[in-house]
């Protein structure tokens, strides 16, 4: 049949043909003109246009003829009107001249059709792609017979708005690709990463940066990927590269990187991390590869420089344990020239010395040149031209020059000794002699500039520290020498033992028959006595001034010498001066036997004391020493600090790489300043039980902690700590291996999440149990009343309507079971938890449901909300909090009053408060404001009160996310408000 539009209809498809969706500038504009459109040309009441979304029709633009104004309209769910869905989803348009009646349309009535007195629909499907998307709704108020010019004239507009959407869609697609290549370009221009795409092996862009990368123009590149597309690589990275790419490939990886030198124009290599994106194409061939590639050299060149260190203090170590082997058989010629070339080989240095202070000059005793391999000490120098310097060695433990030309304390040897040699660094221990300066062990580096590190210093002060003990050792020697060639002469002549006791800073002890005949007067000084007072001595009053650890073991080694006629013998033991305090000593015994008189022990009894108390200290920081590198080279991978005396003096690389504070920041770092980064919650737990540990004199502790990083971010760390204490039992060296165990931290943490959660779960079943009676409960006491009344009454009439109300009832019993089955499912994660729901409507569903209630207690409920208010929230659980606020408020109703009921919502912020209000008997606050909302609490004795319902109220809107608070006064009512997000 031919269509015989009328002339405006005409006019109208005729001006929408010739416009594009240029013309209407936005969605919105297309929509008003479109329903304008319709609504003229078929002369109808309304005109609209809906959108499908999920389960429901979305009302984008709706135009009312009569008034002239575009209107708003709810969504229509597909569970309330489900044959007009499913006629909309076959896609065929529903014409109904009686769209009351109609079929297809009659489940629009109730809700849609009769409140806005529509009489018929013409509603026909919009599609895009062939794909339905929603409607055009032609609605009239008067029944209207649709005629087939009617229908394609509807049609007409639908296609022509089909082809305008796609024409927007196309338009918007353009438009973000547009906007894709601008950013991409964008991005490209102004990252500090370069980026280049590759198509079927042929390079079609390089980035700017890219090529300022490798300093070569695009020509360049292109010329050489067209070559050889791993041409500028490493040779001994390239097959690995080739492998990983192609290999990835093979796999079908939507990414791979590998990290590869690469050849810049000017020949050197660059180390590169590149991140290669591979599309493929619906075969599956690889055909585009896009790649990030970043500069990593310098990371690279921090690494290398780290395995560098760790390789020198390996080699330092090894160096010390191999100069620490016995070494009693060699001259003290040939250890010095032991230690200066393990300093120059661990150092990694040309030259070092030894130097010895003899009256004003600073004598060069010993010089190994590594370059030429000779030993030379043919220099001197005049300490009074060196102030500073001198003044610096006494008084510090180092002189640490990273440039000599710039450092204050060695300007002075720069004109006659640094700059004519070519020395630009140096590193210069002090060696002493019972605490006074004697020489200096000189470490001297030519050329490049030279940085000392932590571990050149350590390694230094170690070297310097054992050539110390090896010159106290060889005096030590010279003295027993002399001694011994000199006994004879002693035995003779006591007058010039006197000499030589009395001038020297050794002591010298003479017994004869136990008993102490002769002591030097630096033996009393050192005492703290007067000579005279220490004349006469018994053998055993001298044992109990020796320390109490050493007295029996000194006592037993004597007397077993003294039995064997050994006539020369050393000890070291510990003695208390007058001070009370305990030094260390190391006496040298030459014993003069009587031949003659066989029960005498001895004749006379001469000894050499000698104060080491200095050099047993030095022992113990070699110890010390030894223990604490031990520590760094078998735990390498975790870090390693040392504190000394409340101060920070070691921290291993691998812990400054953790905490990632700059290196100046520790050069002061205190207990304090560690204690002050602890989390506030471990510091009260951790430093109490370190303190306790330390008082107790425990040499090893263990305990976890997490500790603030540079950048203000917390790690969970387990300390493994060994305690050095002095004599006194004060702690000296605290040195401290520490592991980072955030990986189990977190692994505990989710195990507790877990456990929470299955307690939680248990919790919700317990109350859905009560749920589900409580709820079945209610609809079981409305149909018993409905029924109660149905049995009373006589006249049809009500009976008809208490029927009415019982199947009512049962509708809501049995959406109630529906919904309390729903919940299950969410509680299994089968559904959804939460949907939006039209406050209103689901009150209004609410209150059908105890109708009959409300009816027998003359009730009156005021409803206050806005149709368009909407909550998220869970169906179930909200239709449960309404029916025990309902049925609360009718239950404590005055006895002196009917109840009346007062329920409104609002808008505040992000949330929807819900009010409703009653004028009950209430309840004391005072007395149960803490009991309000607990399980199986009742406060008015009613014999049907279970104490389930506030606390279900509660639990569901908390559960939600929401909150409630109350307000009550007795007998004037109580007023919930209740929160949702």
């Amino acid at each position: 049949m031919s269509n015989n539009f009328s002339i405006q209809q005409f006019e109208i498809l005729l001006e929408l043909y010739k416009s594009s969706f240029l013309n209407f500038d936005s969605l919105e504009n297309l929509h008003k003109v479109i329903t304008k459109a319709i609504a003229s040309g078929l002369s109808i009441s309304r005109a609209s246009i809906w959108e499908f979304e999920n389960d429901k029709l979305i009302c984008k633009k709706l135009y009312n003829s009569e008034t002239e104004l575009f209107e708003n309209q709810p969504d229509l769910l597909q569970s309330d009107m489900p044959n007009y869905f499913e006629a909309l989803q076959k896609g065929i348009g529903i014409v109904a001249n009686d769209a009351q009646q109609n079929g297809l349309t009659k489940d629009l009535a109730v809700g849609y059709l009769i409140p806005l007195n529509i009489k018929s629909m013409l509603d026909l499907p919009i599609r895009e792609n062939g794909k339905l998307i929603g409607i055009l709704c032609c609605e009239n108020k008067k029944t209207k017979e649709w005629t087939e010019n009617d229908i394609s004239f509807a049609r007409s507009i639908t296609d022509i708005l089909s082809l305008l959407l796609e024409e927007n869609k196309r338009r918007n697609a353009e438009k973000s690709l547009l906007e894709n290549q601008e950013r991409f370009k964008f991005i490209s221009e102004n990252i500090s990463d370069g980026i280049y795409i590759i198509e079927n092996d042929v390079l079609v862009f390089a980035s700017d940066t890219y090529l300022k990368m490798l300093d070569l123009s695009e020509e360049e590149k292109r010329y050489s990927h067209s070559i050889d597309m791993f041409k500028l690589t490493h040779p001994d990275d390239r097959e690995r590269v080739i492998n990983t790419i192609y290999g990835a490939a093979e796999k079908k990886l939507p990414s791979t990187k590998y990290v590869f030198r690469c050849r810049k124009k000017n020949g050197q290599y660059m180390w590169r991390e590149d991140i290669m994106n591979i599309q493929y194409d619906a075969y599956g061939k690889a055909f585009r590869a896009v790649t990030i590639a970043r500069d990593i050299t310098k990371e690279k060149e921090k690494e290398l420089e780290t395995i560098n260190k760790q390789k020198n203090i390996y080699l330092q170590n090894q160096l010390l344990i191999k100069l620490y082997v016995k070494t009693d058989d060699l001259s003290i010629k040939d250890k010095i020239n032991n230690i200066i070339k393990v300093a120059a080989e661990g150092l990694m240095i040309d030259r070092v010395s030894y130097w010895e202070i003899e009256n004003n000059l600073l004598v060069c005793k010993n010089l190994f040149d590594k370059i030429e391999n000779a030993h030379t000490n043919n220099q001197k120098l005049d300490i009074r031209e060196l102030p500073k310097y001198i003044e610096a060695i006494k008084n510090q433990t180092s002189i640490i020059a990273d440039d000599v030309l710039t450092n204050d304390k060695t300007s002075e040897l720069l004109d006659n000794y640094l700059i004519p040699l070519g020395i630009t660094d140096m590193l210069d221990i002090p060696i002493r002699e019972n605490r006074k300066l004697h020489g200096v062990l000189c470490c001297e580096h030519r050329d490049n500039p030279k940085v000392w590190s932590e571990n050149d210093i350590s390694f230094a002060r170690s070297l310097a520290d054992f050539l110390s003990l090896a010159l106290e050792e060889e005096k030590r020697k010279e003295i027993e020498k002399s001694l011994n060639e000199n006994q004879e002469k002693l035995k003779q002549s006591e007058y010039q033992l006197r000499l030589i006791t009395e001038n020297s800073s050794d002591g010298f002890i003479i017994m004869e028959n136990e008993k102490v005949t002769y002591l030097s007067p630096s033996y009393a000084k050192f005492m703290g006595y007067e000579p005279e007072s220490l004349i006469g001595m018994s053998s055993d009053q001298i044992f109990e001034i020796m320390h109490p650890d050493d007295r029996e073991r000194a006592k037993k080694f004597i007397d077993d010498n003294l039995k064997n006629k050994i006539t020369s013998f050393k000890c070291e033991f510990r003695f208390r001066r007058k001070s009370g305090d305990y030094y260390w000593r190391e006496d040298y015994a030459n014993v003069i036997y009587d031949k003659n008189d066989k029960n005498s022990k001895y004749s006379k009894y001469i000894i050499i004391s000698r104060d080491i108390h200095e050099r047993k200290l030095i022992e113990n920081k070699l110890i010390d020493s030894e223990q604490q590198l031990r520590l760094i080279t078998e735990n390498t991978s975790d870090g390693v600090l040392v504190i000394e005396n409340g101060k920070l003096t070691y921290i291993s690389p691998s812990y400054r790489r953790l905490l990632q504070y700059p290196n100046e920041y520790y050069e002061n770092f205190t207990i304090d300043d560690i204690f002050n980064n602890f989390h506030p919650d471990d510091l009260n737990i951790v430093r109490p039980y370190i303190y306790y540990s330390l008082s107790k004199q425990i040499a090893e502790l263990k305990y976890e902690f997490r500790f603030k990083d540079a950048n203000g971010q917390y790690h969970w760390r387990e300390d493994s700590a060994n305690v050095i204490y002095e004599e006194d039992g004060k702690h000296y060296k605290y040195i401290v291996i520490t592991r980072d165990i955030s990986a189990r931290k977190e692994a505990e943490k989710e195990k507790n999440r877990l456990y929470k959660i299955t307690v939680k779960q248990n919790e919700k079943l317990i109350k859905f149990t009560h749920i589900v009676s409580h709820d079945i409960r209610s609809h079981t006491s409305n149909l018993s009343m409905i029924l109660d009344l149905f049995e009373e009454t006589k006249d049809i009439e009500e009976q008809k309507e208490y029927f009415d109300m019982l199947k009512q009832s049962t509708n809501k019993l049995s959406d109630t079971i529906f919904y309390l089955n729903e919940t299950v499912a969410v509680q299994s994660r089968e559904k959804n938890q939460k949907i939006r729901l039209n406050l209103k409507a689901e009150i209004k569903k609410a209150i059908l449901g105890i109708n009959a209630i409300i009816l027998t207690s003359d009730a009156t409920i005021n409803i206050e909300i806005d149709d368009t208010i909407e909550i998220i929230a869970t169906q179930s659980y909200l239709e449960s909090i309404i029916f025990n606020m309902l049925t609360n408020a009718i239950k404590y109703k005055s006895p002196t009053r009917n109840p009346i009921i007062n329920i409104n919502a609002e808008i505040i912020d992000n949330e929807t408060k819900l009010t409703i209000q009653d004028n009950g008997i209430g309840i004391d606050l005072i007395k149960n404001k803490d009991k309000v909302f607990g399980m199986y609490k009742t406060f008015h004795g009613n014999p049907d009160a279970v104490g389930l319902g506030l606390f279900m109220v509660k639990n569901h809107i908390e559960s939600m996310g929401g909150r409630i608070e109350i307000e009550s006064e007795l007998d004037k009512g109580t007023t919930f408000n209740m929160y949702f997000v």
